[in-house]
């Protein structure tokens, strides 16, 4: 059998799947969140796993060279988080070998975080009128962290993936998923971007997961 012609290997379709899926989130992710509708809790919880991973490894290593994680280089609340505590409590002691247990915190802190941003977005759209289960917020919040592959462990860079990440967990796939009134589901967006600015500039947090 030719190389071109030998199948792929299961990580390999489910990486071309996940790589697929980012592609029609980004372009139409009024479309795509309407057709994961029906999808059960997890394709979205392995979306969220693989993006999650893929931060994980990559900002450690950004880290390595110089980049902090701080609230202009981050798309993850734990990116920060799992950063500060590297760097006040290991880093000095143990070096570059720290910044293996940095990758374990972003992907573990992110799990509880994860859990209460899908709760905060239910209770927001059904106060707001939306209808439909918790699992919406929860299709919402997962394949919301999109975005943050686009550099969201850069300066600056961040920022643009980080605020497009809150646009979909906050607005599009929820708004699609809850069915809920388009000038509901802005107030909502605004009134999320007005608070996390304020948390970023007050607390050094990013704007976004």
């Amino acid at each position: 059998m030719k190389e071109k012609d030998r199948p792929l290997s299961k990580h390999a379709r489910e990486m071309l799947e996940m790589l697929e899926k980012l592609k029609r989130l980004l372009i139409d992710p009024n479309s795509f969140f309407n057709d994961v509708r029906n999808e059960n809790w997890k394709p979205a919880l392995t979306f969220f796993l693989w993006a999650t991973l893929v931060i994980s490894i990559i900002t450690p290593i950004v880290n390595y060279f110089g980049i902090e994680s701080t609230d202009i280089s981050s798309s993850y609340q734990a990116q920060i988080a799992a950063y500060n505590i590297i760097k006040n409590n290991f880093l000095q002691t143990y070096g570059p070998i720290a910044f293996v247990l940095e990758a374990i915190l972003i992907f573990a802190l992110a799990i509880p975080i994860l859990l209460f941003l899908t709760v905060l977005l239910h209770l927001l759209y059904r106060l707001v009128g939306g209808q439909g289960p918790l699992l919406n917020a929860w299709k919402a919040a997962c394949y919301g962290v999109g975005p943050c592959l686009l550099g969201g462990f850069l300066p600056y860079i961040s920022l643009f993936a980080a605020f497009y990440s809150l646009t979909m967990q906050f607005y599009a796939g929820p708004r699609e998923l809850y069915k809920a009134k388009e000038s509901r589901a802005l107030v909502i967006l605004v009134v999320m971007i007005a608070l996390t600015f304020i948390e970023m500039f007050v607390l050094g947090t990013t704007v976004s997961f």
